[in-house]
């Protein structure tokens, strides 16, 4: 697929913008036309989809693939929860999938992890094991959506022996602080003589009372970096790890120091600008996910969850023309596109959980409608409610690549505002869930 990179986004936008002579009225018809074109290609191609058993054609597209990416174009959806939940599960139970990826931190992912592989006291709850996060925004983990797909992990992997129990981890490094105490914790607990040592590193962060922003606001004006610092606990751990690769909890360990140290480069890219700071982040979550592939063994199969703009190959968007990477794009580059199936969701209208700033409690919203001229404004236009597209050969022909904007809603949503991202749709996934209304997911109380 990545010869198709010559089909770039400038150049399919070229298609909407029809002549350079015509006036604005012809203009408006000639992309009109397009439009129409391009609704009637997705509607003929459209299956829709109203329960669980309509989806055998993605299971069949999905084949033997090693990886699978299923993405949200919002953080706080009730459909992209349940549907990406009902979809994993058929994975794992059929397909034998073997562990799963999301956009959360390394060490908060890993209380529920521990829950799900049954390593919590008997009575844990997975509320429990949920309610653990130290960093805003909490609701993208501890809803009831989720808490739903972990009990269900947790059942299935009750009658299992250790060593085929699915997993659950995070891939990001958003806030180390949990990270860095794990770490100490371990050295505390096996290699005192460098636990002073350790701690003293880590403190080099943890003096920011305002975690890594406030340090990559003092690295803005001239200070010292830790970066030396953080390096100190991943070096004594390989060399642990290089030693016995058994030892008790040094591999989990030395993740979460890893966390730490990529957290650190990542803030500290920020000064060159650009997007060296997306993209250390992006490479994170992909060198941690074949990390974990490697643990599993070379036949092993991971799924991911995450937002669009993550798994959605960025390759064939506009971040693209701005040097933005994300794992979608690594993976396909690094496993091959016929080792990684991308899928992608999308919605019209309805409601979602987000906060207003950064940091400020959630609340449901209301959606925008999208607009019309957008890839969901498109997909609205086909007149079907809820439904799957699988791209192949015609809709990734050179005649019907057109670059829409598609709907990318974080954790901060400030309606009217919104985001968009330009897309060659069929291109950036093997396939698309659209649903034309959704609603918020359910966070905890």
């Amino acid at each position: 697929m990545k010869h198709l990179i010559a089909v770039t986004i400038a150049a399919a936008l070229l298609a909407l913008a029809a002549t350079a002579h015509a006036d604005e009225a012809d203009r408006q018809r000639q992309v009109e036309q397009i439009l129409s074109r391009i609704t009637d290609l997705y509607a003929g191609k459209a299956m829709e989809v109203e329960d669980f058993a309509d989806l055998e054609p993605l299971f069949d597209a999905i084949g033997e693939r090693r990886f699978v990416l299923l993405g949200e174009s919002t953080h706080g959806t009730h459909e992209y929860y349940r549907w990406r939940a009902l979809i994993t599960r058929r994975l794992i139970e059929e397909k034998g999938f073997d562990f799963v990826g999301i956009e959360g931190d390394w060490q908060n992912i890993q209380r529920v992890n521990d829950y799900v592989q049954h390593r919590t006291p008997e009575g844990t709850t997975a509320r429990e094991a949920l309610t653990s996060h130290s960093r805003w925004p909490q609701w993208m983990w501890e809803n009831e959506e989720f808490e739903e797909f972990v009990q269900w992990l947790h059942g299935h992997n009750a009658d299992l022996p250790p060593d085929e129990r699915v997993g659950l981890y995070g891939l990001d490094l958003q806030d180390p602080r949990d990270s860095m105490r794990a770490v100490i914790s371990w050295f505390e607990e096996n290699r005192e003589d460098d636990a002073e040592g350790v701690s003293e590193a880590y403190h080099c962060l943890k003096r920011y009372e305002g975690g890594l922003g406030d340090y990559a606001r003092h690295l803005y004006q001239g200070g010292t970096s830790c970066e030396d610092e953080v390096r100190r606990p991943v070096t004594i751990l390989r060399a642990v790890l290089e030693e016995d690769p058994q030892v008790d909890g040094a591999w989990n360990a030395k993740q979460n120091a890893l966390a730490v140290k990529e957290a650190e480069k990542q803030h500290r890219s920020m000064l060159m600008g650009g997007p060296h700071s997306w993209n250390h982040r992006a490479r994170h979550m992909h060198d941690t996910f074949l990390r974990l592939a490697d643990r599993y063994g070379p036949a092993s199969r991971g799924i991911v969850w995450a937002h669009n703009t993550h798994v959605g190959d960025s390759s064939m968007t506009e971040m693209h023309e701005r040097g933005e990477v994300n794992i979608g794009y690594l993976l396909r580059d690094s496993s091959g596109d016929d080792d990684v199936f991308i899928l992608g969701f999308g919605s019209h209208r309805g409601t979602v959980i987000a906060g207003q700033s950064w940091d400020m409690p959630h609340r449901e919203m209301e959606l925008v409608e999208s607009h019309h001229q957008s890839w969901e404004g498109l997909l609205r236009e086909t007149g079907r409610e809820s439904f799957l597209v699988i791209f192949g050969d015609r809709t990734r022909s050179r005649e019907n690549l057109v670059a829409l904007p598609q709907r990318a809603v974080g954790v901060v949503y400030n309606p009217p505002a919104e985001a968009y991202v330009a897309t060659l749709l069929s291109l950036r996934y093997d396939a698309f869930f659209f649903i034309k209304e959704t609603r918020a997911l359910t966070p905890f109380e």
